[in-house]
């Protein structure tokens, strides 16, 4: 066949398959089109009371249901019956991916009572193809309300938006969001209409945004079931499925499970990620004047676990495709010496699929995973499943096959399955101190195992995801108690625990002292122990307070921990401020802090992180656009009517844009901080500005022809542009010189400021945590020491954030720092971004201290970039008992003539102590150090592989090497023409 025949036969066949249909707005918007209503052959549902149904557009916060991801604002669109209540976002809300509102912002299950339980979603928009200008951008929207008698079929309300792809206003898109009285989904039609001149190669599919570490997308395919194919933006193909439902369920409460059933076909297609997912019409050539539907019903189900939510789904398909009807499977979880114990039903679930053909019916490669059940307290669950086949039932605790699986013969009979046993749990009651005999208020207990592991065994996961807590006492991204963590409010604890020896350490943050017992727990043993921590009161300078200025809770995409426990870890890590920086939304944990009654114990300003997500930002050589990074930005103050709770949009603008939006939002004068700057990307998604533009720390900015500074000569490159009114995309205040606990990441970052401090840029230096979670981050590891005369009863916000802005702080991930040089007058001057004039006989101080399970063994000098002195004060903190009270400390002089400063000219230093570090190779020539992976921590820790002098840090905190650095020092050595930047390479 000719290559000309040939594309014409596929057009036609792809055309025939999508219908091509003309009713609705297949055949173009004329904006007075209205998609028919979805899944039409799924009946009008039944209540067992009056049946509810409304619409109506949100006026005040109550319109919002619980939970941190309810972001439900002022002018948008709320669908409500007697199980279900949607919002959509007006089209001028934008956020997420999307370009527009018009999507689903929140998604929430309504109770017995009437009340929403709670939203978990954090966006399901349309796009109808796969970069950014295939999304749907909606304009216009309206309502219909055709709510008739309340038993009367067809009763329904809905919103329809309308709109255009985002790079093509004459490829049209209407969408109409609709609910029924009594359903537990919504029904949804999105019409596309090819309006431009050629033919224009489209799909249509539902973006569902489950952000990495809140909801778990499930779809019943062989092999996958939990797991789905790396993403790769370059072989999508790869990734490519079609499946029949696609569901998903959480971590953490608000406990929901959703679904979505294509109606207008048997199956959907797309991808399936922890990321992002995509769902609907594969793409398909669409010729001018042509276009496509898709129809699908959306479920939201409360409770924990995936089987409300595809059992509804298999309801729906038996309707619409004429599945025959599933068959019920009711049993009970129990232990071998009677009832499951109610206290934490995450410790178990049940994985049900098909057995792989073959010799392996639990080949996991190979079976078809169909549901998932987490028993109820009294162990009791109930899962829906086709008929006339062969299941196995795997059951699951604490991460780890449970038991040996059972097999199941179904027919169309519903079954009692009855008692699936487990292994009894041990039992572990634990008291924490804070002085003796008095119970400690917030405190977190840490489980390690003494024994390392058996070869080949697998740890514990989430269905072979999220690894890296053994034993896992819940869901790794969840509530207390998740991984292997928990926190309390009173000093107690009662756990369940799976069966084995123990090292149980209780914690206060890096600035309390340690404690540790160990356990031997059998199954169905009861251990009881009491630990105590106390805090290590002259550890910090008087003055001083401890300030995490990055860190995440559930209203972030990527975070699901619930705020309680949110602000529970805060205070259990001793920090003293917080600066809340969810992703582009702001919170301020008011609500938690009054209801715990710490508001004197802990102080939050409100703050966001801008996060664009949507790919515009072209950078030469790359085959993808990119996004910018990642900034933070407070003080802000959190409206719950507003959009994003009164963050600026944050998508399609540079950095100094973004920093000229906030400028009208800021409560009191600003901070602006850009996050790891080398942090890697993530879908495509870049999450490290300067790794973004290939800043090349060894290179000047004014270079001509550098496109992260001077693209050509008297053209300012993307570092000194300024995109908008004001603000160049380098003025941020503060550089995140530490994140979270990666030492490969501290030295790439470190890199890059001093890079930027040689060349005359002053910028603060930042340590934060960057936490999202309890497990897999730990909240003030790191940390800011801000010195200035601060504490909590008298805090001045305004005046602590001066003192961020000025470099007035060491940052730390356990070591306290503190460093002085006196100046030419005498008086000592501390660090911070004003220069000053030293002495000729000028004395750089440096005294360091730990908590006694802090490893310490240097102070390390550097001088314009390049380390010049380093002190070993290992005798000082050797021999420290890593239980004890006491904090052991060393104080160094270093005369300024000894650290080799350069013969002339200005000069800046930074002081470090910790651990020792060797400064790695540059391996890939990009400028930055390239610490080898064999020099990275081992996590979890383990007593045969683990330096011993950093078990019991390790323990606590993986990954951490104690470290801690000032600011830096300006040394403005012939006080004349005041500081002059050294430049690259100055020694």
């Amino acid at each position: 066949m000719r290559p000309a025949a040939f594309l014409v036969v596929m057009i036609a066949g792809a055309l025939a398959a999508a219908g091509c249909r003309r009713e609705g707005c297949v055949g173009g918007d004329d904006g007075h089109c209205v998609p028919p209503t979805a899944c039409a052959a799924l009946p009008t549902a039944t209540c067992a009371g009056a049946a509810e149904l409304s619409v109506f557009r949100v006026t005040d916060a109550k319109a919002r249901a619980p939970g941190p991801k309810a972001l439900a604002a002022a002018g948008d669109f709320v669908l409500e019956n007697d199980r279900l209540r949607a919002v959509l976002d007006a089209p001028e809300h934008a956020q997420g991916l999307a370009p527009s509102g018009g999507t689903i912002i929140d998604l929430s299950p309504i109770d017995a009572q009437g009340a929403a339980t709670g939203d978990q979603v954090n966006g399901i928009s349309q796009a109808a193809g796969l970069l950014p200008r295939d999304a749907v951008h909606y304009e216009t929207w309206e309502v219909l309300d055709e709510r008739l008698a309340q038993t009367s079929a067809g009763a329904y309300v809905a919103v329809v938006f309308r709109g255009h792809l985002e790079g093509d206003r004459r490829v049209t898109a209407v969408t109409r969001y609709e609910l029924r009285a009594c359903e537990a989904g919504l029904r949804v039609r999105t019409d596309v209409y090819n309006g431009a001149p050629d033919p224009n190669t489209l799909s249509l599919t539902d973006g569902y945004f489950w952000g990495d570490r809140t909801l778990l997308p499930f779809i019943p395919l062989e092999g996958h079931g939990f797991h789905a194919p790396e993403l790769e933006l370059l072989h999508l193909s790869g990734a490519w499925r079609q499946w029949p439902f696609m569901a998903a369920r959480t971590q953490a409460v608000p406990e929901v499970a959703y679904a979505a059933v294509p109606c207008d076909r048997d199956m959907a297609a797309g991808f399936n990620d922890p990321t992002l997912s995509a769902a609907g019409v594969p793409l398909s050539p669409t010729l001018a004047g042509d276009g496509l539907s898709f129809e699908r019903f959306i479920i939201a189900a409360p409770g924990p676990g995936l089987s409300a939510a595809v059992d509804e789904a298999m309801r729906v398909r038996t309707f619409v495709h004429g599945d025959a009807p599933a068959v019920t499977v009711t049993g009970r979880v129990v232990t071998s010496a009677g009832p499951l114990d109610g206290r934490d039903g995450r410790a178990a679930s049940l994985l049900f699929y098909e057995p792989a053909p073959g010799a392996d019916p639990d080949d996991e490669t190979k079976r078809t995973p169909r549901t998932e059940a987490v028993p109820g307290p009294d162990g009791r669950f109930h899962v829906a499943l086709p008929p006339n086949r062969v299941y196995r039932v795997q059951p699951y605790a604490f991460g780890r096959r449970a038991a040996t699986p059972s097999s199941l013969a179904l027919a169309t009979a519903d079954l009692d399955a009855g008692d699936i046993t487990l292994a009894r749990a041990g039992h572990l009651l634990a008291t924490v101190e804070d002085r003796p005999g008095e119970r400690a208020t917030f405190a977190e207990l840490v489980l390690i195992p003494v024994d390392p592991p058996a070869a080949n065994a697998p740890p514990p996961s989430l269905y072979g995801l999220f690894t890296g807590s053994d034993p896992m006492l819940g869901p790794p991204h969840g509530g207390s108690p998740a991984g292997n963590r928990a926190l309390t409010t009173d000093g107690r604890f009662d756990l369940l625990v799976p069966a084995g020896r123990y090292y149980v350490y209780a914690t206060r943050g890096p600035f309390a002292s340690l404690d540790r017992r160990e356990i031997d727990l059998a199954a169905g043993e009861e251990a009881a122990i009491s630990l105590l921590t106390e805090s290590l009161p002259d550890l910090v300078p008087a003055g001083t307070l401890s300030g995490d200025f990055h860190v995440h809770g559930g209203a972030s995409y990527d975070s699901s921990i619930p705020d309680q426990d949110r602000v529970m870890s805060f205070l259990a890590s001793g920090v003293d401020v917080i600066v809340a920086t969810d992703h582009d939304v702001v919170t301020s944990y008011a609500d938690t802090l009054s209801m715990l009654g710490v508001t004197d114990q802990l102080i939050v300003v409100p703050g966001v992180e801008q996060t664009p997500n949507i790919l515009w930002f072209d950078v030469p050589g790359q085959t993808f656009p990119k996004t910018v990074g990642h900034f933070n930005f407070w003080p802000l103050a959190k409206d719950a009517l507003a959009p994003r709770n009164g963050s600026p949009w944050d998508e399609l603008r540079e950095p100094g844009q973004m920093m000229d939006d906030m400028e009208p939002v800021y409560v009191g004068a600003g901070v602006r901080q850009m996050n790891h700057p080398w942090s890697d990307a993530k879908l495509g998604r870049d999450q490290g500005f300067m790794r973004m533009i290939e800043m090349d720390p060894r290179r000047l900015l004014t270079d001509p022809g550098y496109f992260a500074g001077n693209v050509l000569l008297r053209r300012p490159g993307v570092l000194l542009r300024q995109p908008g009114a004001h603000f160049r995309n380098i003025d941020f205040d503060v550089q995140e010189v530490m994140t979270g606990a990666s030492r490969r990441d501290w030295l790439r970052y470190r890199a890059i400021w001093f890079s930027l401090l040689s060349q005359g840029y002053r910028r603060a230096g930042a340590a934060n945590s960057d936490s999202h979670t309890l497990t897999v981050e730990r909240v003030g590891y790191p940390r800011n020491l801000v010195f200035g005369g601060h504490d909590r009863a008298t805090f001045d916000r305004e005046r602590f954030d001066a003192d961020v802005r000025a470099g007035h702080m060491f940052g730390t991930n356990g070591p306290v720092l503190d460093a002085t040089i006196d100046d030419a007058k005498g008086a000592l001057q501390r660090p911070g971004l004003v220069e000053f004039v030293p002495g000729d006989k000028s004395v750089l101080t440096v005294a360091v201290a730990a908590a006694p399970w802090i490893p310490v063994t240097e102070v390390r000098v550097f001088v314009n970039g390049a380390l010049t002195k380093t002190v070993d004060v290992s005798a000082s903190f050797a021999g420290s008992n890593h239980f004890g009270l006491g904090a052991p400390r060393a104080v160094v002089s270093i005369p300024l003539d000894n650290l080799s400063l350069p013969p002339t000219g200005d000069a800046w230093i930074v002081v470090e102590a910790g651990l020792h570090q060797d400064e790695p190779p540059d391996t890939d020539d990009d400028g930055l150090p390239d610490l080898p992976d064999a020099d990275l921590p081992t996590r979890p820790p383990n007593a045969a592989e683990t330096d011993m002098s950093r078990f019991d840090l390790e323990a606590v905190a993986p990954g951490v090497w104690p470290v801690a650095f000032s600011n830096p020092f300006f040394l403005d050595r012939n006080g004349v023409a005041g500081w002059q930047a050294p430049g690259l390479g100055s020694l």
